[in-house]
């Protein structure tokens, strides 16, 4: 058996090339999701500043909700920012079994000018914290007054700054002259402040600490001893090996979830098309081969043994490929983690994971899918009599069968009822169903592909005869003759066509919403960036400068409405705003229905007036929020006012809500001009007034917009590059089918030849018949891409054909258009290449 499937795969190359080219590519697609997938789970970034610490303890990184009666579930969301730890946590740590010391640590950004007189941010942190990093050896006395700061030798020669020089440092908007005391480490120990730890823990805020290092006692693994820290004091995370650098880069933390998801949903849909693709090309390379098959049942060869020839076959080519697929795999792998990191969606000190459960998936999935396929396209042949395969081989039947047809209809209706739930989404999470959506249509139309085809047959056909005259009618009942065998073309273009226009387009358009929604409410003309923070005075001389009607700090940070219960955000943190009272009802352009803004100081909130008469609370009452760091605290309504429904946000006095930021501080001004007033003018009179902050730049509405809708973009470019390289594998796979499709009928082609048709008319044959199948697969991808593109616009209330919405449909069917003309005319040429006689007289 086994050398009649090596023989066979010898001579039938076309078809089982296409075979290899899809396990190929469909198991490196598979290995690129799933190293992202491992990823998220593993968040592997060796430590920098905290290396000399076997364990690193910081606040767990995943809120826990809590359900109506306040008790704790079992659903997780990750903290908006870092989730830091109470004053009292080294010496919680200190008593557990094991411990043998503890170190805090506090982080903060100082903003500081070098010599050459650019402006720097440069990480900052509390002095007795050197200890856990490279910074060894110290030349000089540590800094012990409030005052007295250490610098790293780099830093220092950038700053020029000697042991007992002045440095000017903006912390937390407080600008200070401090005296340099020392230098702590070597030439390559990385840029840093320290902090003395008075200063440090003044700076530190509600939450002081950043993390804990901790020290265990000789014999204590940190292996070991993190499992005691983690169960004998909730809410933390002790990190050890190569996870330590979570507590460095709050951002890798946060990344967890993105990098799951966009691994899941990648990986789901890559195995969609992975089915749909090798199902396709392996039931066309039967097809192919049907005369070959008919052959053997009618010498003897048994239903079940033409199934094992087929699946030995496939099994043999697909399995080199896949396993080729596996080291494939691994340079696609690390070029998109290079692209996702670059464009910020988790940070650069994040590792790519790449163990052996990626590749292990990757072929049990690919391997499963290509003898599943292998066994379904031999179904037939093996149940059918000998004499009934001899009579099927020219023409086969195209039958749908019950369980395709009934399953082909159970994922129909399943992708109408996402698209209905679609509509009634919230604007913010309408991509948790939209795209499920455009999956279980495409799956629908991969079942019933000779349906769908024969349906498009009747639309489509007509107009072949009306503009091909006998040449078009003879394509068109060519089509209607193999439904069976091109339906497989017409189901890679609905692919392409589908979830390609269905996923970009539902996103362009979710995307165009959510970036007028963030700005619609700000009505700034200037912003003011200063990164070292925000204090009162130049607060107050921004306001004060001529030309400004209003102006007020602006935060954006994160956080959960505990009590009373709120199941509005049960996926995802509210959008909190912080604001200036004395400025916020001149920067931002919502309608107060009750209570002023003006009252937004201390511990206060201002609810969108739906969601103050949903949790049932007027102006006045207490609620409890949970910040983005964790902290917890009660804060009293003092305004409620009209905002966008599905993209509505709290509003917080600007410094309690920098205080629960990553950054503890104010970095941005909303500033609002007179009327009238050119907006050149304020912009240089307000780049005078900062003009002493290191790094503080003045830029006009666009900054405005550019920090309200910070990450947008970020994660669609992301996902249109899953989808575009999704798009690309099912490109791939049309150009496969339709190579196969063509080439299987040689010598169908040699006899028109005969009977008097030239290459011309034959070629013109075959090109309006791959018309035909390409109309039907773009008319039933449109028809799927819908299911996903108009109750998103609906959910958003927006318009679901924009030129952006035309331009990817349109170029989508471009691209399919692009593939399948020149490859059936070059396929054509090749399939003619021998005389009809030559052709005839070779193998079938």
């Amino acid at each position: 058996m086994l050398g009649l499937a090596v023989s066979g795969v010898r001579h039938r190359m076309a078809a089982f090339t296409a075979v290899f080219v899809s396990a190929l590519l469909g198991a490196a697609l598979i290995v690129l999701s799933g190293a992202l997938f491992e990823t998220g789970i593993r968040l592997d970034a060796p430590p920098e500043r905290l290396a000399a610490a076997p364990l690193i303890v910081t606040g767990d990184a995943s809120y826990r909700m809590l359900d109506a009666e306040r008790r704790p579930t079992t659903d997780l969301r990750p903290y908006p920012e870092r989730h830091r730890l109470a004053a009292d946590a080294p010496a919680r740590l200190a008593s557990v079994g094991g411990v043998r010391a503890t170190v805090p640590v506090l982080f903060f950004p100082a903003a500081v000018r070098r010599q050459d007189g650019t402006a720097a941010t440069v990480p900052a942190q509390n002095w007795a914290s050197a200890a856990l990093g490279p910074f060894a050896p110290v030349g000089g006395a540590a800094p012990a007054a409030p005052d007295e700061i250490a610098l790293t030798p780099g830093l220092a020669r950038a700053l020029a700054a000697t042991p007992g020089a002045t440095v000017r440092l903006t912390v937390r908007g407080e600008v200070t002259d401090y005296r340099v005391t020392a230098t702590a480490g070597d030439r390559l120990s990385p840029d840093t402040v320290f902090l003395s730890e008075a200063r440090a823990r003044a700076l530190g805020g509600p939450l002081p600490l950043d993390a804990v290092g901790v020290l265990p006692r000789a014999g204590t693994t940190p292996g070991d001893l993190a499992g005691r820290l983690e169960a004998a004091i909730p809410g933390i995370t002790a990190l050890t090996g190569d996870g330590r650098g979570g507590a460095e880069y709050p951002g890798i933390s946060a990344a967890r979830v993105p990098t799951i998801v966009i691994g899941a949903v990648f990986g789901g849909i890559v195995a969609v098309v992975l089915a749909t693709v090798v199902s396709a090309t392996v039931g066309l390379s039967v097809r192919q081969r049907a005369r070959e098959i008919s052959l053997l049942r009618a010498a003897g060869a048994t239903g079940r043994q033409v199934r094992r020839l087929v699946v030995t076959e496939t099994m043999l080519v697909g399995g080199a490929g896949a396993v080729l697929g596996l080291a494939a795999g691994v340079p696609a792998a690390h070029l998109l983690f290079a692209i996702v990191t670059g464009s910020g969606v988790v940070p650069p000190a994040l590792r790519l994971a790449l163990g052996p459960v990626p590749f292990a998936v990757a072929l049990a999935v690919t391997l499963l899918v290509l003898w599943a396929a292998a066994r379904g396209a031999a179904r037939p042949v093996r149940r059918s009599r000998a004499i009934d395969a001899m009579r099927d081989a020219d023409l086969p039947r195209h039958r749908v069968g019950a369980v395709r047809l009934t399953l082909g209809v159970l994922f129909g209706l399943g992708g109408i009822a996402l698209a209905v739930i679609t509509c009634l989404m919230s604007p913010s999470v309408v991509s948790a169903t939209s795209g499920p959506a455009v999956l279980a249509g495409s799956i629908c139309v991969a079942l019933l592909a000779p349906v769908m085809l024969r349906l498009g047959l009747l639309v489509f056909g007509p107009l072949a005869r009306l503009a091909g005259g006998r040449l078009g009618a003879l394509g068109a009942g060519n089509v209607r003759a193999r439904t069976g065998q091109l339906a497989t073309v017409s189901s890679c273009v609905a692919l392409v066509v589908g979830i390609g226009g269905g996923n970009l387009v539902a996103q362009s358009i979710t995307l165009a919403a959510q970036r007028e929604a963030s700005i619609a409410t700000v009505g700034a003309d200037l912003t003011v960036q200063v990164p070292g923070g925000v204090d009162r005075r130049l607060a107050e001389t921004v306001a004060a400068t001529p030309g400004v009607r209003a102006a007020s700090a602006f935060v954006l940070t994160g956080g959960w409405i505990e009590q009373p219960y709120d199941g509005s955000h049960r996926d995802r943190p509210w959008q909190v705003r912080g604001v200036t009272a004395a400025g916020a009802a001149g920067v931002l352009t919502n309608r107060v229905t009750a209570g002023s803004l003006a009252d937004l100081t201390g511990d206060t909130v201002a609810l969108p007036a739906a969601t103050a008469r949903d949790l049932g609370v007027a102006v006045g009452r207490t609620l409890r929020f949970r910040f983005g760091d964790g902290a917890a605290g009660d804060l009293r309504l003092v305004a409620t006012f009209d905002d966008r429904e599905g993209y509505e946000t709290l509003l917080l006095p600007a410094e309690l809500a920098a205080a629960h930021t990553t950054g503890r501080t104010v970095r941005q001004l909303a500033v609002r001009a007179d009327p009238g007033l050119p907006a050149g003018t304020l912009e240089a009179r307000l780049a005078k007034a900062v003009a002493d902050r290191p790094g503080a730049t003045v830029g006009g509405r666009e900054g405005v917009e550019a920090a309200v809708q910070q990450g947008l973009g970020v994660q669609a470019l992301v996902n249109a590059l899953l989808v575009a390289v999704t798009v690309a594998y099912a490109a791939i796979a049309v150009v496969n089918t339709v190579s196969v499709s063509v080439l299987s009928r040689r010598r169908e082609l040699a006899l028109l030849r005969l009977a008097g048709a030239t290459r011309r008319r034959v070629r013109s044959i075959l090109l309006t018949e791959m018309s035909i199948v390409m109309a039907a697969g773009a008319g039933a991808g449109l028809i799927v891409a819908g299911g996903a593109i108009v109750p998103t616009a609906i959910a958003v209330s927006a318009t679901p054909l924009t030129g952006t919405s035309l331009a990817i449909l349109l170029g989508l069917v471009a691209v399919v258009v692009a593939l399948v003309v020149p490859v059936t005319a070059l396929v054509a040429r090749r399939a003619m290449s021998d005389r009809p006689a030559e052709t005839l007289a070779g193998p079938a």
